[in-house]
């Protein structure tokens, strides 16, 4: 059975560590919680060094939201930010969390706060965290900005494990798909080249193209693979440059239904933090900023910025966003605008917020049930278009009685 490493929460807010066997990890955790524990970091112990050393190489974003919110969990029992710090970078399974528990924790020690500190070590970690947790420092609710920050990363990797699950299976078939027509086209096509020999004037075109595409590949696979190589090399380097990401983005936000789905997602995101930024005690300036910290669109950001400029001198939110956002439906500005009437501005905003996760979750599902007879179809038109050209030049070369 396999063990368990646990670290949890006593009624009166002291840790305690030990191993626990179970079936598995919920198991454990039940387990755990029958003792009147409070479980904040469970890891098997049974994990292989190859497992360890590819965990110490890169940090995931469930890593990170993981960290995040059990800091969260510490705090609301009344540990103290020291404590926690210390708790983390003994338990956490991840030696380089483990390792920037530790670095977080000295600079505490030296007096800086948590915020900058988070930004010197967790690089990676979106931007509006460090800025919710500045908020909380500055309002005495550092406990709940940390956990709202945390559920937000839970929804953003989920949504992202979702998508990539739904891809998968298209991936694989546009993969063994692609593989087949190149295998044709080294070892299938090239063989009608020595049966047709010289007789290439009475072919129809498109087979000309593909009988001798099939022999130039075979005659210069290693120039092929080489190119090839060096041309996902070149992608993978290029997308690397922030510049260069921020224009596929602008461009695929022009798309006709990706684009939407795009700008769609990025609102619900900036509706989520500007929610959570009010709700923990910000104001709408503050707020502002925070949600457009958030933001991957370069046109979200600047149509933010000119608003932020107009709300300052004394306009109200909702016609500012109405003016410079045209991409945000009239619903969610009409919520707006009841919500600054109401006084109820952070529920309506998380209220945006649900509605547009819901909307981009189905909108998700809906272009990846897309995909899959999209991949399909495009292999089957390249197959049967190599198959129709060698039986056209089969057919123009004999003569068959009927």
């Amino acid at each position: 059975m396999p063990k368990f490493q646990y670290k949890a929460l006593r009624r009166n807010g002291s840790t305690v560590s030990g191993v626990i066997e179970a079936a598995d990890q919920d198991t454990a955790y039940a387990s755990i919680e029958k003792r009147q524990l409070s479980p904040f970091s469970l890891v098997e112990r049974n994990e292989t060094p190859l497992l360890n050393f590819l965990r110490a190489r890169k940090i995931t974003r469930k890593d990170q939201s993981v960290f995040i919110r059990q800091l969260a969990t510490l705090l609301r029992a009344g540990v103290g930010l020291l404590e926690a710090m210390k708790s983390l970078a003994k338990s956490n399974a991840n030696p380089v969390l483990a390792t920037n528990a530790s670095a977080i924790r000295a600079d505490l020690r030296a007096g800086q706060r948590l915020s900058a500190s988070l930004e010197t070590h967790m690089k990676d970690l979106p931007r509006y965290v460090p800025r919710l947790a500045e908020l909380g420092e500055a309002t005495g609710t550092l406990a709940k900005a940390l956990a709202d920050a945390s559920e937000r990363m839970e929804f953003e990797d989920n949504m992202r494990s979702e998508i990539r699950g739904a891809l998968s299976y298209p991936a694989f078939l546009a993969s063994v798909g692609g593989l087949i027509v190149i295998l044709m086209f080294l070892f299938v096509v090239p063989r009608f080249d020595a049966l047709i020999g010289d007789n290439r004037d009475s072919l129809p075109a498109i087979s000309n193209i593909v009988i001798s595409t099939g022999v130039w590949m075979k005659a210069n696979f290693p120039l092929l693979l080489g190119a090839t190589g060096a041309l996902i090399a070149g992608l993978v380097f290029i997308f690397r440059n922030k510049a260069v990401r921020e224009w596929f983005r602008s461009f695929t936000e022009k798309l006709p239904v990706v684009g939407d789905f795009l700008v769609q997602s990025e609102i619900g995101g900036w509706a989520r933090t500007m929610g959570i930024a009010i709700d923990n005690g910000a104001d709408i300036l503050t707020a502002l900023r925070l949600g457009s910290s958030g933001l991957r669109s370069r046109e979200l950001k600047n149509g933010l910025d000119g608003a932020r400029s107009e709300i300052r001198a004394g306009r109200n939110i909702d016609e500012v966003l109405e003016e410079h956002l045209p991409a945000m439906d009239a619903l969610s500005i009409d919520l707006i605008r009841t919500g600054r009437n109401s006084g109820a501005l952070a529920d309506m905003l998380l209220f945006i917020a649900d509605t547009k996760e819901k909307e981009t979750r189905e909108r998700a599902k809906g272009l990846t049930a897309i995909a899959e007879p999209a991949a399909i179809l495009a292999i089957a038109l390249i197959v049967g278009t190599i198959v129709l050209s060698i039986v056209l030049a089969m057919t123009s070369l004999y003569e068959f009685d009927i």
